[in-house]
């Protein structure tokens, strides 16, 4: 389904006040459950399903397939608009949709949307390019002294960097990859297993653009949650449907059967990398 295009700054105001005035409504019985995510996929997690002609207009993924599960022990049903991230997240905000999935928490975030309980983690790297000597990069500290590009609308939190910082006018790791490689940037911060996943799609091949990962030790893996929005009179309800969905699943095994799946390892908080560089084969 495909969100259609609407200036959300025209609607901001009465979204807002619509649901700001009302007050706390239960879910309805088969409710459908207004989602997003983004358009430029975060596999193995959220991502269109691949057919002998390339990408469908399905999304799947673990997060799909955990959001699915948990709405279905509640009798709710959901549609799933793949967007531009920023417009995602500022939808979510404004009660347009209900809620998305895969998301760094962080102050901010944690102020704007209802955060669900980490469902699960990635580990933290950084990709440089092997055509150059590689950064001195011993822990997330030193990547403060290097040029870094980002992906706009990411948080980088988790690896104690400031986006304003960096330049973050990528709209997906192959943008900043590229820009990698025309040595607009010394390193690109990433998640390991996003990388991965978008090799294994094709998206991206590591060892044709001659691009290696550094482990950062020092940093322990980021939780990913999924978010509500606070502009939903339903918001708090839904919030514990998700919890109570991804502490089920946790605890029945489904959560490891769908992370074997779609090739996830540790789904929860599993070790860093051991060798601090890596070519991605």
């Amino acid at each position: 389904m495909r969100m259609t295009t609407i200036a959300l700054s025209t609607i901001a105001l009465l979204t807002g006040w619509a649901y700001g005035a009302a007050r706390a409504t239960p879910l309805a019985p088969e409710q459908v459950i207004r989602v997003c995510g983004q358009i430029a996929e975060w596999p193995p997690y959220l991502y269109f399903k691949r057919d002998i002609g390339g990408p469908t207009d399905e999304v799947t993924g673990y997060s799909a397939e955990m959001l699915q599960l948990s709405l279905e022990r509640k009798g709710l049903r959901y549609t799933f608009d793949m967007l531009p991230w920023r417009r995602c997240t500022e939808s979510v905000r404004l009660g347009m949709h209900d809620m998305m999935t895969d998301l760094a928490n962080n102050p901010e975030r944690s102020h704007t949307y209802l955060v669900s309980k980490p469902y699960y983690s990635q580990h933290l790297v950084y990709f440089y390019d092997l055509a150059r000597p590689r950064p001195a990069v011993d822990t997330a500290p030193d990547l403060k002294k290097l040029r870094l590009c980002g992906i706009n609308g990411y948080t980088y939190a988790a690896f104690g960097l400031n986006p304003a910082h960096m330049d973050t006018g990528s709209q997906d790791l192959i943008q900043s990859l590229l820009k990698l490689k025309n040595n607009r940037c010394d390193a690109v911060p990433e998640r390991l297993e996003i990388a991965l996943g978008y090799q294994a799609l094709g998206k991206v091949d590591f060892k044709v653009l001659g691009i290696a990962y550094g482990a950062l030790p020092d940093l322990a893996p980021s939780p990913f949650h999924m978010m509500v929005s606070r502009n939903v009179p339903y918001a708090a309800e839904l919030l514990d449907v998700i919890n109570d969905g991804i502490d089920i699943l946790g605890r029945n095994g489904e959560a490891k059967r769908l992370a074997a799946k779609y090739g996830i390892a540790d789904p929860g908080l599993g070790k860093p990398p051991r060798r601090p560089v890596t070519r991605v084969r």
